[in-house]
């Protein structure tokens, strides 16, 4: 454990010190919030607290697929992860202390998001804390998986960044990341309960809009934390060091398990009574709910 705290710790320093990768890490989030919060959600408290989970979901969307996976691509075509190769680290050492640099450099930057939204905005947090804190560390956890995955079953960098972009606008547009749920037709809306991203954006909005606990998102919270477990597993052994060393056919069907977990957890959400009815006001609102909505978070603030 020390040495995947070293090697975390000397990326953070990194990030940090590299301009273009603080900008990527820090400055363009910070846009993307003042951008949600300020212009889209008009600076009112009760859309400012609506828009926060999709908001995060981007970073964590970007984090996963174009972040991780990219580097790792990156390094192993450049010949970077040789040396590492030569130490007495294993690839889940490595793997592990990317993924915690990243959530290093991806939690204070969700605290200081919280902290503006309610200083400048006055934004409403009615929900439990731990539970907000629990999903977006898990989503965030296995959007990283995921992105491993995607780079042990990539050659090269081109092939990396085309698939990554797929994947990444297919994730923004089918999850609520970018726009609000109730907009989706009914199709996309059930499709995109097989997607992590969907699971943060639902868990944390009804946490936060609907003053909900882990007790009634704890469908959301096990296939989220089951995704990291399922893709952690597998990016272990399709972790590859050197370009040279091309992935198998059978490697590549090897990284399709990884979806067991969500296609197991999309099933049981779309037809779960409980589920339905507990998320309701975020596929099918009707105005009235809306309305009440509104009326609710004001009076909050009121008091």
């Amino acid at each position: 454990m020390r040495k995947i705290w070293k090697m975390s710790w000397v990326q953070v320093k990194l990030s940090y010190r590299i301009k273009i990768a603080f900008f990527f890490a820090f400055i363009m989030p910070m846009m993307f919030f003042f951008i949600f919060t300020g212009l889209i959600a008009h600076g009112k408290p009760g859309e400012v607290a609506e828009f926060m989970g999709p908001l995060i979901s981007l970073s964590v969307i970007s984090s996963g697929i174009m972040g991780l996976g990219m580097q790792i691509v990156m390094m192993r075509e450049r010949d970077m992860l040789r040396r590492y190769h030569l130490a007495p680290i294993s690839s889940l050492d490595l793997i592990l202390s990317r993924i915690l640099a990243n959530y290093l450099l991806f939690l204070p930057l969700i605290v200081v998001q919280f902290a503006l939204a309610m200083l400048l905005f006055h934004m409403p947090l009615r929900g439990s804390i731990f539970g907000l804190w629990l999903v977006f560390t898990l989503a965030f956890l296995a959007l990283n998986g995921f992105g491993l995955i995607v780079a042990g079953v990539i050659n090269t960098m081109q092939e990396a960044q085309a698939v990554s972009q797929i994947l990444l606008f297919g994730l923004m547009f089918l999850t609520g990341s970018t726009a609000p749920l109730y907009y989706l037709p009914r199709f996309i809306q059930h499709l995109s309960l097989f997607l992590p991203p969907t699971l943060m954006v639902v868990a944390s909005q009804m946490m936060m809009l609907g003053g909900q606990g882990i007790r009634q998102h704890w469908p959301e919270i096990i296939g989220l934390a089951a995704a990291f477990v399922t893709s952690l597993g597998l990016a272990a052994p399709l972790f590859r060091w050197e370009k040279e060393e091309k992935v198998s056919r059978q490697n590549r069907l090897k990284a399709l398990l990884a979806l067991i977990p969500l296609i197991v957890v999309g099933i049981w959400l779309n037809f779960s009574p409980t589920f339905q009815r507990t998320n309701r006001a975020l596929f099918h609102p009707t105005a009235a709910e809306r309305s009440a909505a509104a009326q609710s978070v004001q009076r909050n603030l009121n008091e």
